[in-house]
């Protein structure tokens, strides 16, 4: 029964979520956690969709190489599942789908050859025919909620690797639906049947293969699960051809005795049978039959006084299960005191609602000290069992785990544990307990897990959970209610604390606690520390203990130090959950933002319009990986808050109210891939309309958004009163002709674009030095001062592999000769430093009244010597004076100049120097110079 609790659960737990219109899956890149439980989550490579109408168009944006995918249908969609549905997944190993169709062709599954395991979870009793042949691969079928009358005879004959098949709740009106399907299936290992309703009749299959001569016919199968609910009548060799049963569980009207005899089956290893009035001698007799290994009997009364020769057969159960369903009858264990002595090598007991005394052990321990040794699971849940006193257990030695939660114990006396030197699990929750003792938990060397919950405890001995429980791994402590106030002290109930201590829940239940660590210990492995209360406040902040914490969940309206949040000191912590009240003492979070190591966060009934930092309270958190805010209080989420989570994969909003959510939110989100929103409620705003496109359009990131979808997202007006339906609202006042923008924006960039080119390639060896030009003459034009317009008399341009003509030559005689003295404007010694060099060029050219250039053949080859001598040409023309002078350092062909335009044409308009090979007429070439630029000064 356990593995169909499990399955329900998973369905029941799966969440309704849609995003809008099509993008409606979650995916899963990596088996990282995002919390939202589906029967998908935990797996690699996975998608979750839901509510989906059109298989194909829905899952359009996935990926091809998914290895898991579950499929939840729209509850209103009722048509034909396609063929090739899923055809591109051709890498998919396990496939889920719930929903009702009219029709499943088998070219549904097209493409689906690695397909190893699929489950159909339909709606009520849906009847559509089934077809598995186009999946070759398949190991593991599961049918739910389904009519089986359409199947094909031979449906699980064709699948050559099925080895298991699970069948839940399934509407059957005879057992043969399912059993003539089996008969020839040769490869199932597992067959697991659970039905939610009654069978009028159980009936041998009629089927032709089992009405033959041949009464051996038995399926081949391995192990076989049915719970069958309440049986009414059955026929005789009704499950023989099964052969051997490794579970039943069904509802006995009358002898079960004889449905089993009737049932036909030759083996049951674990049987479930709920009766009116328990007989012992019965499932002694059953045992012996069908040689049972484990018994879960519910009754409603009981046989107390067995016969005493019944023991022949249960000696071989070693699992047994004992529940009265009545609540008005509460057995004595001493009244069936040959319960242990009728199963003698039991290993694993539970008993439910059996009235329990310390007698009753002490009579089990004196008459059967050997069979009790033995057992190495007990659980004793809901009996009537007021205390625990000294060496009540003293001889279950061999046990590992003891479950005494909710049996109303209001008192363990010292020692009450001795003898159990292998126990690990000791649970006590939801008892009554009041004082715990220094000796309390005595003797329990080898504990590991230590259950104190929904226990009123007001009042813990020093070292109670000290030098003997030195193996503790896990204690959950509370409800503490120390009189006149909680005040718990971490070192004085352990006295050492256990070096291999990693988790702890410490709770005062609804009311204010201090907690003091009191101990510098480090812990030999990470710290998982769980806080229950009102107020808590912690003492010794700096303690190396909570240093070693990794994982801290808070339920309480604050936990501090001092004056500060608790998460100052924990700065180790990985995995933070914080669930307050909508407290106005909660103090400032900011301090979250110094935990850096963080990957998970979870913050639950926090009022962020009253944090003062909440601008900060995630910065430096770029290590977060999921971030959840549930039943949270914004005026608005934006970018400020995100900044700094870069890491983040997993995004949850359950706003508590209203909120305006700015596009910047997410635009900082460059990791994100999953946003679940639930219970959205938005303000009639412009700054939220981008979000209908960003939800519709984006595929990076899965967007799920449930109660309300985006179709049905409403916003609230100014007036806090009227709700308009909030897509409706952004079309309407928010929306413009995006496409004429884009288009209009588009071509105007195309126009210009082609305007620049064009100008370029016809005209940019005249725009660019006019643009320096006119930037240098405006610079100049805008000095104050008229009268020092120049700073420099000759601007000098020459290459600067002639620099030492220039150092050796031309400084001493035109620089240092003098008066008047003139200023030269040299790059290499009057640039300025940091600025880029075309505006050196032009500064320093406006700079000076003449430019004179030096022209060589290193000149001609240089093109910062070309770029100046074009800037100089440029300002000639412009300003019509005589401001260029040109000298020629050695005697350069006339081939060589023609290929520079502007300098031949210079040449052939101007009077220019040359530099004389002989010596002794330097003096005539430097006075002639000397006189052209100081004439030029003068005026």
């Amino acid at each position: 029964m356990e593995l169909l609790f499990s399955f329900l659960i998973l369905f029941l737990k799966t969440p309704c979520v849609s995003s809008w219109p099509a993008d409606k899956c979650l995916f899963y890149s990596d088996v990282e956690e995002f919390p939202i439980a589906t029967t998908c989550a935990g797996k690699t490579n996975t998608a979750d969709c839901q509510r989906v109408a059109d298989v194909k168009e829905d899952l359009l944006g996935l990926p091809s190489n998914l290895r898991n995918l579950c499929v939840q249908m729209d509850q209103d969609y009722h048509g034909a599942l396609a063929p090739d549905s899923f055809a591109r997944f051709v890498s998919l190993d396990y496939l889920e789908i719930t929903g009702c169709f009219s029709e499943i062709p088998p070219e549904a599954f097209n493409g689906l050859t690695n397909v190893t395991s699929l489950s159909l979870a339909l709606e009520g009793c849906c009847e559509v025919a089934l077809d598995f042949s186009h999946l070759p691969s398949l190991n593991s079928l599961n049918l739910s909620k389904y009519a089986l009358s359409l199947l094909a005879p031979n449906v699980f004959e064709k699948m050559s690797h099925l080895q298991k098949l699970y069948i839940y709740e399934v509407c059957l009106k005879d057992i043969s639906e399912v059993l003539c399907r089996l008969a020839n299936v040769k490869s199932l290992k597992l067959f697991h049947l659970s039905l939610n309703q009654s069978l009028n009749r159980l009936q041998y299959p009629n089927c032709s293969v089992f009405n033959t001569s041949d009464i051996s016919t038995v399926l081949n199968i391995e192990e076989v699960r049915l719970y069958l609910g309440t049986l009414e009548y059955i026929d005789e060799r009704a499950l023989e051809v099964l052969g051997n049963l490794f579970e039943l569980s069904f509802i006995a009207k009358a002898d079960f005795l004889r449905d089993l005899s009737l049932i036909g089956v030759h083996k049951i290893n674990t049987l479930g049978v709920t009766v009116d009035v328990l007989h012992f001698e019965d499932f002694c007799t059953a045992a012996k039959l069908y040689s049972i290994e484990s018994l879960q009997i519910h009754y409603e009364s009981i046989n107390l006084l067995p016969p005493t020769n019944i023991t022949d057969g249960c000696e071989d159960v070693k699992n047994i299960t004992i529940r009265n369903n009545l609540f008005t009858e509460t057995v004595n264990l001493l009244d069936v005191y040959r319960f242990f002595q009728i199963f003698r090598n039991l290993t694993y007991v539970k008993i439910i609602k059996f009235m329990l005394s310390p007698n009753d052990f002490y009579y089990l321990c004196a008459t059967f000290p050997q069979m009790v040794k033995q057992i190495s699971l007990m659980f004793l849940i809901k009996n009537k069992m007021d205390e625990i006193v000294s060496n009540q257990f003293i001889c279950f030695s061999d046990l590992g785990t003891l479950d005494l939660s909710m049996n109303n114990i209001n008192y363990i006396n010292d020692f009450a544990f001795i003898g159990l030197n292998n126990l690990k699990e000791l649970n006590l929750c939801r008892n009554k307990l009041s004082y715990i003792y220094q000796h309390t938990f005595s003797g329990l060397y080898g504990l590991m897990f230590l259950d104190l919950q929904g226990n009123p405890i007001i009042h813990i001995e020093p070292k109670s959970f000290g030098h003997h429980l030195i193996n503790l791994c896990t204690l959950l402590l509370g409800d503490l209610n120390f009189p006149p106030g909680i005040k718990l002290n971490l070192s004085d109930i352990f006295g050492i604390i256990p070096y291999n201590l990693s988790n702890i829940l410490i709770s005062s239940g609804l009311r204010p606690m201090q907690l003091v660590i009191g101990s510098n210990t480090t812990l030999d492995q990470a710290l998982n520390l769980h806080i229950k209360g009102q107020y808590v406040t912690v003492e010794d902040c700096s303690s190396l203990l909570l240093t070693s914490v990794v994982t801290l969940k808070i339920d309480a309206e604050y936990v501090s130090c001092g004056n500060e949040f608790i998460g100052k000191y924990v700065q180790s912590v990985v995995s933070l959950e914080f669930n307050s009240t909508f407290s106005d003492n909660i103090g400032d979070l900011a301090v979250i933002n110094q935990l850096v190591h963080l990957k998970t966060l979870k913050l639950e009934n926090i009022e962020f319009t009253k944090q003062p930092n909440v601008a900060v309270m995630f910065h430096n958190l770029t290590k977060l990986r999921t971030l959840i805010l549930t039943n949270c209080r914004f005026f608005f989420l934006d970018g400020s808050l995100t900044k700094d989570l870069k890491a983040l994969t997993g995004l949850v909003l359950i706003p508590k109210d209203n909120v305006n959510i700015l596009q910047n939110f997410v635009e900082h989100l460059t990791s994100l891939k999953y946003l679940h929103v639930m219970g959205l409620g938005l303000y009639c705003s412009c700054d939220n309309a981008w979000l209908v496109s960003w939800v519709k359009d984006n595929r990076k990131v899965q967007v799920a958004m449930s109660k309300p979808t985006m179709k049905e997202l409403q916003c609230l007006t100014d007036n806090g009163i009227d709700q308009l339906n909030f897509i409706g609202y952004a079309k309407e006042t928010c929306s413009f002709e995006i496409e004429f923008m884009f288009f209009a924006s588009t071509s105007a960039f195309l126009c210009i674009f082609i305007i620049v080119v064009l100008s370029y390639r016809f005209a940019g060896q005249y725009i660019v030095p006019f643009y320096h030009i006119a930037s240098g003459w405006f610079r100049e034009a805008l000095r104050v001062n008229g009268k020092h317009q120049y700073r420099y008399d000759v601007f000098v341009s020459y290459s600067g592999k002639d620099e030492h003509w220039v150092m050796e030559e031309l400084l001493p005689n035109l620089e240092r000769r003098g008066p008047p003295f003139l200023r030269l404007c040299l790059h290499s010694r009057d640039f300025q430093l940091g600025e880029d060099i075309v505006e050196n060029i032009t500064d320093s050219i406006y700079a000076s009244r003449q430019t004179l250039c030096l022209v060589s053949r290193n000149y001609l080859s240089s093109n910062w010597c070309s770029l100046e001598m074009q800037l100089a040409t440029y300002r000639l023309q412009v300003e019509h004076r005589d401001i260029l002078i040109l000298v020629f350092l050695e005697m350069i062909p006339s081939r060589l100049l023609s290929s520079h335009h502007r300098l031949a044409r210079l040449v052939k308009t101007r009077t220019y120097l040359d530099w004389p090979q002989e010596p002794e007429m330097h003096e005539a070439f430097w006075d002639r110079l000397w006189c052209k630029l100081s004439f030029n000064k003068a005026n």
